[in-house]
């Protein structure tokens, strides 16, 4: 079985960084979405876990320093964020097209074929 190259992992980030974004109301963020563990607000904030996972893999981060597995877990907690957001009227996920979806699949088929 081949392993996974970092740079598969890593050109799948794209995609998530844009849906997490979109999906934030940052307008009001005091920090600009840099999440502060120590801030009160922050910790309260109902966007926490995506300002969270923002904050370990937006652009201004080398993914390239991390290990194949904590990359994985990153696209991971990704999946879970766009798969929670598919409506559940959602079409058949096997045969819908939607960039959530494509996405979706391809994560998958990364992840299960090494």
């Amino acid at each position: 079985m081949a392993e996974i190259k970092k740079e598969e992992l890593i050109q799948l980030f794209d995609f998530p960084r844009k849906r997490i974004l979109q999906s934030m109301e940052v307008t009001h963020c005091p920090h600009a979405v840099f999440f502060n563990a120590a801030d009160e607000q922050c910790i309260n904030c109902h966007q926490g876990e995506e300002c969270i996972w923002m904050n370990h893999n937006d652009e201004l981060v080398a993914l390239e320093k991390k290990s194949v597995d904590e990359l994985k877990q990153q696209l991971l907690i990704a999946v879970d964020f766009v798969d929670s957001n598919l409506s559940p009227h959602h079409l058949s996920r096997r045969n819908c097209d939607c960039d959530n979806c494509a996405w979706l699949r391809k994560v998958n088929a990364t992840l299960a074929s090494k």
